[in-house]
């Protein structure tokens, strides 16, 4: 198992790129950019010429907010820029943002994601001179790639979350996404076996597939500090309206009043009122939270289960500025691999 870093908030891009360097000297193998508070492909580009071995990727791009030819072209472009090191993430965002966003229709979401990896994956790996023609229900190519790509193919990981998504993800695309709030029992008992039969029943080798995984990492030598800090950023995912994404995987796992709760009271400011409904293990399986040696514990657990345990870092409370925020949070890969 890996670890990776998640940007994409950072207040500025010599941070992320900052930032980048530091997880590739503590041993970080990846870094993740998010397309959320910033966009992806610009800030990846950033690391990518800061950096010498560590992965660089999109964790991920919206498909709503480019067509798959243009996404492709991107893919192709920074994994030259990085000599190699780059993977692409792409999913269907969260559907009340693209149309508060973008006014985009996030409608048929599988049948386009279809159409989108079936496209993006013969794009990014195209010789030049070969000819990528595809006609899908959604989505359709007619196009000659012009140069030759840095390898014959590059990764291409589809975010997903409920059982036609995963199944998708196993069927079409290299690796299943999966989102920041996700259990050990999720990867084994709910996501690897959807995804592998899904490829198995596609005539694709399931050993072959990929599972990075995103997490809320909070990591705090006060560990309650750390857990109210978890309290916090949950309940932030409701706010103004529930995420889809963790929504649904808080209903599979068995949180469906928490979830309840949450899309009642965060919509209204009651944040504090909603934190206290965080039940206690939902911190305990859903993140990693604690202590710099808890947390390292926790990674421990899915081993197995998850190929990359991409960290999504929590703010803490009084913590210092710019990038000694970070200094526990990264020393995370040392403890790991102890």
């Amino acid at each position: 198992m890996r670890l990776g870093l998640l940007l994409g908030f950072e207040d500025s891009l010599d941070t992320v790129v900052g930032l980048g360097r530091e997880a590739e000297t503590a041993g970080f193998a990846s870094c993740y950019l998010v397309e959320a508070g910033r966009s992806a492909f610009v800030p990846a580009t950033a690391v990518a010429l800061a950096t010498e071995r560590i992965r660089i990727g999109t964790y991920v791009v919206n498909a709503y907010a480019r067509d798959p030819w243009v996404t492709g072209l991107a893919a192709r472009d920074l994994d030259e820029v990085s000599g190699g090191r780059f993977v692409l993430g792409v999913g269907t965002g969260n559907r009340h943002f693209n149309q508060w966003y973008m006014g985009a229709d996030s409608s048929r979401p599988w049948a386009k994601m279809r159409d989108y990896l079936t496209i993006l994956r013969q794009v990014v790996s195209a010789p030049a001179g070969a000819s990528v023609r595809y006609q899908g229900e959604v989505h359709q190519i007619r196009w000659r790639a012009s140069f030759e790509p840095v390898r014959p193919s590059l990764p291409v990981y589809l975010s997903a979350s409920g059982p036609k998504m995963v199944a998708l993800a196993g069927e079409v695309s290299d690796g299943v996404g999966v989102g920041i709030m996700s259990s050990a029992a999720f990867m084994a008992d709910i996501v690897r076996p959807r995804a592998q039969a899904a490829a198995t029943e596609a005539g694709r080798d399931p050993a072959e597939l990929a599972f990075p995984m995103g997490a809320l990492v909070s990591v705090n030598a006060d560990e309650d500090a750390a857990r109210d800090a978890t309290r916090l950023a949950i309940v932030g995912l409701f706010h103004p309206v529930p995420h889809p994404y963790y929504d649904s995987q808080l209903r599979q796992l068995g949180f469906a009043e928490f979830a309840d709760a949450a899309t009642r009271l965060m919509p209204d400011g009651r944040t504090r009122e909603a934190m206290e409904a965080v039940p206690d293990e939902v911190i305990d399986t859903m993140t990693i939270t604690g202590t710099p040696e808890r947390c390292a514990q926790r990674l421990r657990d899915y081993e197995g289960l998850a190929d990359e345990v991409i960290g999504f870092r929590v703010r803490q409370p009084g913590e210092p500025a710019g990038l000694g925020a970070y200094d526990d949070f990264l020393a995370l890969a040392g403890l790991a691999a102890e």
